[in-house]
């Protein structure tokens, strides 16, 4: 409720304003000034608003019609619980190595800059049935994990290196996964502290790429790919 002072200067405003002969364009706007001396930003925002740019009988129950029928305290709220969604960060995540066999990793995750993967990956063939067909599911597929990941002094390519000569020997014999998987972990979530999700698989390598260019002045980055070695839990 208005107090003596703001009703002196509705009364004021209220008697002034015929008397000085101002224009439809101006005294329509009084409402608006009524508002902004009782506090009434709210209000005084959807006055001027709808003065400015029109009033649309779509929009009768007190919404503006450049916030699409809504008022500002609709608005506010829309925006306020948008907000306060702690949705999870693109750049907020975090890479765990662990080795089964006897091979230690390397600090992947402090030179890592890029990780993707297919989370979930299912194969499906199709079965005719006169002119239509339907989805018969053949299994899960690996998962395929690529990281992107800067070196020092060759500790990545090195520690790759390793785990090919022992998945494929020299003398044309294999290793047996124990010897060359990884266990790996994928956490990614929002700023709040245990927020998030993650995930682990057992990986073997696949692939170590390298791309040089004198044409660029940057660091060395290495593409790094795994495959998912089973569904069974057998490492």
């Amino acid at each position: 409720m208005a107090n003596i002072f703001e009703r002196l200067a509705f009364q004021g405003l209220g008697s002034i304003t015929p008397k000085l002969g101002l224009s439809s364009s101006l005294l329509k706007y009084t409402s608006t000034a009524r508002n902004l001396l009782s506090g009434n930003l709210s209000g005084a925002a959807n006055s001027w608003m709808d003065n400015k740019f029109g009033r649309n009988n779509t929009f009768s129950e007190g919404g503006n019609i450049i916030l699409a029928g809504q008022s500002w305290d609709t608005v506010i709220q829309m925006f306020e619980e948008a907000s306060s969604v702690k949705r999870e960060r693109a750049n907020l995540w975090h890479v765990a190595v662990d080795p089964v066999g006897k091979v230690s990793a390397p600090r992947v995750n402090l030179l890592a800059t890029e990780v993707s993967f297919n989370s979930v990956q299912l194969g499906y063939e199709p079965i005719k049935i006169g002119s239509g067909f339907t989805q018969a599911p053949t299994g899960a597929e690996p998962t395929e994990l690529r990281l992107v990941c800067y070196d020092v002094d060759g500790e990545i390519q090195t520690w790759m290196g390793r785990l090919a000569m022992l998945a494929a020997h020299p003398d044309g014999t294999f290793g047996v996964p124990s010897d060359y998987a990884n266990t790996i972990t994928v956490t990614h979530g929002a700023v709040e502290e245990g927020k998030g999700y993650s995930k682990s698989w057992v990986l073997l390598p696949v692939s170590c790429e390298v791309n040089l260019s004198r044409s660029t002045d940057e660091f060395t980055a290495l593409n790094l790919s795994f495959t998912q070695h089973d569904t069974f839990g057998g490492l």
